[in-house]
């Protein structure tokens, strides 16, 4: 049952607000190209949806709107949200490159499979690794953050925060309404367990946001030539072989975290920080 609170101004707001600052930046660049007539590099597109995300992650949650914590200190808030480096980051560094190692051989698999696989330098692209630095950082800070402990303030649970989370960012990644695009939104809401969960068992954004960043930066690598699965058989080998190592990389978080020691001090998401 939903704490009592004003959940317009609580929830959906700070919700929507979170989302417009990961997207505010592509959709500004696309208007300016309309109405200017002009092309934007890819790179510019990224540093201005950078510097936009960062106002917002930065000064207008912590500083104006002050949630999800209230009147903290911008360290605290920080790390409240996962966004520090503990002790031993290193190691949860190398979890996160294998875990995207897990989810792009997944896709190499399937492209595999397909028999038109060739590697491509042109798909190791500078443009592709500068961008993918935004969904990476301040998809993971808002969603795997703040979104996550502004639900866990409205619910009272981490579980059903982290459901509504996971749902919340399959959708936001809908382009288009046939088959294929929405098992699209499949791919990714199944992607966002493994995020959610390295941030759970972790209990810091660091794994996320390099796992992140890899697979997007190298997402089109191990993919065939345009990205262009055909027929029945091409997709089902493409997607069950991205699933299944997107779910073989849940198992790599859990032996980590619990043998590993790839855990920070902390628990991440405990209720207490978010009672009122």
């Amino acid at each position: 049952m939903l704490i009592k609170s004003n959940i317009m101004k609580d929830v959906v707001r700070p919700i929507g607000l979170a989302w417009l600052a990961i997207g505010c930046g592509s959709i500004l660049v696309m208007l300016i190209e309309k109405l200017l007539g002009i092309d934007i590099s890819k790179i510019l597109a990224s540093g201005l949806t950078f510097v936009i995300a960062a106002f917002v992650a930065f000064i207008v949650f912590p500083g104006k709107i002050r949630l999800p914590f209230g009147d903290v200190s911008l360290s605290a808030y920080l790390r409240g949200v996962g966004l520090y480096l503990p002790r031993y980051a290193w190691k949860h560094v190398l979890l996160g490159f294998a875990l995207a190692i897990c989810t792009l051989s997944g896709i190499l698999i399937g492209s595999l499979l397909t028999g038109r696989y060739e590697f491509d330098p042109s798909t190791l692209d500078i443009a592709q690794i500068v961008f993918s630095v935004n969904p990476a950082l301040w998809e993971e800070f808002f969603f795997r953050g703040v979104i996550m402990f502004i639900l866990m303030r409205a619910t009272g649970s981490v579980r059903k925060a982290a459901i509504i989370q996971i749902v919340l960012f399959g959708l936001t990644h809908v382009r288009g309404f046939d088959i294929r695009a929405w098992v699209d939104v499949i791919s990714v809401t199944i992607l966002a367990v493994g995020f959610t969960y390295a941030a759970f068992k972790t209990r810091t954004l660091v794994t996320g946001i390099v796992f992140h960043f890899v697979h997007d930066a190298f997402l089109f690598v191990p993919q065939v030539p345009g990205s262009d699965y055909t027929g029945v058989m091409e997709n089902v080998a493409f997607y069950a072989s991205l699933w299944l190592m997107a779910g073989v990389g849940c198992l790599v978080i859990k032996l980590a975290s619990d043998n590993l020691g790839v855990k920070a001090n902390e628990e991440l998401y405990a209720l207490e920080r978010v009672k009122t």
